[in-house]
């Protein structure tokens, strides 16, 4: 799918080994209360940018024994860079060109993570023009589906292919605002 991406991406990075495109199958169950030692899930990713891989604009897929799930953008933003989020949707342009192209990814079919925070940002207006978007912790878009047949056949590459095609314009969004 690497290969495949650097047709929209030509300097997409996927590396085919564990902490590259590939996330560890076991858990970290030193500090957490889930003391399952496996994950049930496997995930990919695909990263643009010289940013931390989970900092930086990818396309990404996690599947279980029942489903998958398939996104493009940034799943969880750290401080610094939900600091650059804020003050590059501050610009009017830039917070414009984000609601059309989440419109235009809902009307497609795909889903949006709910705002991580209740409230608007004390730097922003209350009544800004698209305000949901100065709640949120994270920018990406996602679908959701069942295994079926596909997913172990070829066609699961065309599948993914035309979703991360859809998404494109959010991941190239996610990726100009990651790299100011």
């Amino acid at each position: 799918m690497g290969e495949t991406l650097q047709i929209l991406v030509p300097t997409i990075h996927f590396k085919p080994k564990v902490s590259g495109s590939l996330f560890r199958i076991y858990r970290d169950v030193r500090f957490s209360k889930d003391k399952t030692p496996m994950k049930s899930k496997i995930g990919l990713l695909f990263w643009q940018g010289q940013a931390h891989r989970m900092q930086s604009s990818s396309f990404y897929m996690h599947y279980d024994k029942d489903s998958y799930f398939v996104a493009a953008g940034i799943r969880a933003f750290k401080p610094p860079l939900l600091k650059t989020y804020r003050a590059y949707i501050k610009h009017k342009k830039h917070r414009e060109s984000l609601h059309q192209i989440l419109e235009d990814l809902k009307k497609k079919g795909y889903k949006l993570p709910e705002p991580k925070y209740k409230r608007v940002p004390p730097e922003f207006e209350k009544d800004i023009e698209h305000n949901y978007l100065t709640k949120q912790g994270a920018m990406f878009a996602y679908i959701e589906y069942k295994i079926d047949d596909i997913f172990f056949t070829e066609g699961i590459m065309d599948r993914l292919f035309k979703v991360y095609k859809d998404m494109y314009e959010l991941q190239k969004w996610v990726y100009k605002m990651s790299s100011t």
